[in-house]
């Protein structure tokens, strides 16, 4: 494999891999990528790791989910069966334990340290196997379990070939590792794990190349093999490329390398998601792309604060970023260094606006009581006025908990119910940013990161006890939130905007008018979830399809 192979397999897909000063290297667009599409897959250069909590829950192959609530089992959950032998890893069939054990799962079955709970030794013992069995020549693409369903490839790609192995092991090989600015303890810490790995395989009797020719003199035996530093060089540019990889409802499970997707840099603002098929990795557009744009995703959670996000980025990645969020941090101390400071504009004005660590009376920890009282006041949107975009609303006064609820959801959602363009609704955003800005606030400011920690853990305490009335107040109050920190079509906003219909729906005290805003509710998370989760037969898209199916339970109730 080649650069021209890879550039041919981006091309095919709509996409170039160009050179940037800053970056090293970015992925634009060659043509419009419709919003919703699947910009690209991507598939793990190895098995990916299922973290041990989660191992009994999912197959070890195909990453199938196991049964989680009696009574209520969909169509993709399944039983599982355990390995007998080793007893932590799970299976759905017999064919996927085949896979298994013919690729990696009998080298590592016997391993003695069962109770290890670094899987950075695993994962480099995947990633080993998985490079010396193509290049000894004993892989077979007809062994592996990737896969998509044959209606989402077909429909998002044609006829189109699949990505090979050797093409995923060519692009590995590209990715930085940063080997020069690791810290040397962490660099010890790799040798140390690299060693042991390459023991542990050896004395697994694991095939390297090579190996299996009967040599008397050790010394040359031994030079067939991956060196330490070889090893050591795949962690770095594992643990400075790898993805967590989570389930439709966004719980992570496990980490994989996926080197096609590692080639998309981070943006706190990006473009594009990373969902999962099974173990598949898919780069969805949430905006129409345009030709030229670089295609983004987000390396870190987006609703965190700006230093914890750029201490994370410069820790794990090794970059401080520019994005349109973040902004050129140069032209930022050039700024402060100079007489008169220009104003913030756009994006740049969010992080300002969430910052501020005080919540609850005083600055004194909060409780539930006084919460209550906070999110009490919070008048619930009636359903039609969220339906069709109005005129540009009043700001309130002053910006308290229910002013700041109602003005961004009154503002904001009935854009994306009617399918605003990206530039209409970004230049809400902008406006409404200033006006957060300039307009006087209540105390504590109602939107601030430390905010919406709180508010999110008392709705979950709400819906735990069943408190309807108080959960929906509050699950509006995030909701506005999320749509002032995340991108519209965000899976996040959606799979909320699902959870919060639900209250709404058993919130008797609001009689019809909660089933009514439930119901619009239900209509949001569909938009929302069909850009993220798509609308074909997949497995993220039976989500979609849940959507609808209680969408229609509450037309019933409002035609009865």
């Amino acid at each position: 494999m080649s650069a021209s192979i890879l550039k041919q397999h981006l091309e095919i897909r709509g996409l170039e891999l160009v050179s940037d000063q800053h970056k090293h290297r970015k992925v634009v667009a060659s043509r419009l990528l419709k919003k919703g599409s699947v910009v690209i897959t991507s598939r793990p250069l190895c098995n990916p790791v299922i973290f041990p909590t989660h191992r009994s829950l999912h197959c070890e192959t195909c990453f199938k989910s196991k049964a989680q609530q009696t009574g209520n089992i969909s169509s993709n959950d399944i039983e599982l069966e355990r390995c007998s032998v080793c007893k932590k890893r799970y299976y759905c069939s017999r064919d996927c334990f085949t896979v298994a054990w013919k690729g990696w799962h009998r080298w590592i079955c016997t391993d003695k340290n069962k109770d290890r709970t670094d899987l950075d030794f695993e994962m480099l013992k995947m990633v080993v196997m998985s490079v010396e069995r193509l290049r000894n020549g004993s892989y077979k693409e007809s062994e592996d379990a990737y896969t998509l369903s044959p209606a989402l490839a077909v429909a998002d790609f044609g006829e189109m070939e699949s990505e090979p192995l050797a093409l995923t092991e060519y692009v590995f090989s590209t990715l930085m590792g940063h080997e020069v600015v690791t810290e040397p303890t962490l660099l010890a810490k790799y040798k140390e794990i690299a060693t042991t790995v390459r023991e542990e395989l050896i004395s697994s009797k694991f095939p390297f190349k090579g190996r299996q020719q009967q040599q008397p003199d050790d010394t040359k035996k031994e030079s067939l093999l991956p060196s330490i530093m070889e090893l050591v060089q795949y962690l770095c540019r594992f643990h400075c490329n790898n993805f967590s990889i989570h389930d439709p409802q966004l719980f992570t499970m496990a980490e994989g390398t996926l080197p096609i997707g590692a080639l998309f840099n981070h943006s706190c603002r990006p473009n594009a998601i990373v969902m999962y098929e099974g173990k598949v990795q898919l780069i969805k557009a949430l905006e129409d792309i345009e030709v030229g744009e670089e295609v983004c995703t987000s390396y870190v959670d987006n609703g965190v604060p700006r230093e914890e996000r750029r201490q994370l980025l410069r820790e794990k990645y090794f970059f401080e970023c520019l994005c349109p969020r973040c902004g050129d941090q140069q032209q930022q101390q050039q700024q402060q260094t100079a007489a008169v400071q220009e104003p913030k504009t756009g994006f740049r004005i969010l992080d300002d606006l969430i910052e501020g660590e005080q919540d609850g009376p005083d600055g004194k920890g909060v409780n539930g009581e006084w919460l209550t009282k906070q999110f009490d006041a919070i008048i619930i949107p009636g359903a039609r006025s969220l339906q069709i975009a109005g005129p540009r609303l009043q700001p309130p006064s002053v910006m308290t908990r229910a002013s700041f609820t109602s003005y961004i959801i009154h503002s904001l959602v009935p854009l994306i119910q009617t399918g605003a363009s990206q530039q209409e609704y970004t230049e809400r955003l902008f406006e409404i940013y200033e006006t957060l800005q300039s307009t006087p606030h209540s105390e504590p400011k109602p939107f601030t990161t430390t905010v919406m920690t709180n508010a999110t853990s008392f709705f979950n305490t709400c819906l735990e006890h069943q408190s309807w009335a108080l959960a929906s107040k509050i699950g509006t109050f995030i909701l506005a939130l999320y749509l002032m920190i995340y991108p519209r079509h965000h899976p996040l906003v959606g799979l909320h905007c699902f959870t919060l219909a639900k209250s709404l729906w058993n919130d008797v005290e609001g009689g019809m008018t909660s089933v009514r805003l439930s119901h619009e509710m239900l209509k949001l998370a569909r938009n929302i979830l069909q850009v993220s989760h798509g609308v074909k037969s997949s497995g993220n898209a039976a989500l979609v399809m849940e959507v609808m199916a209680f969408m229609k339970t509450v037309e019933k109730e409002l035609d009865s």
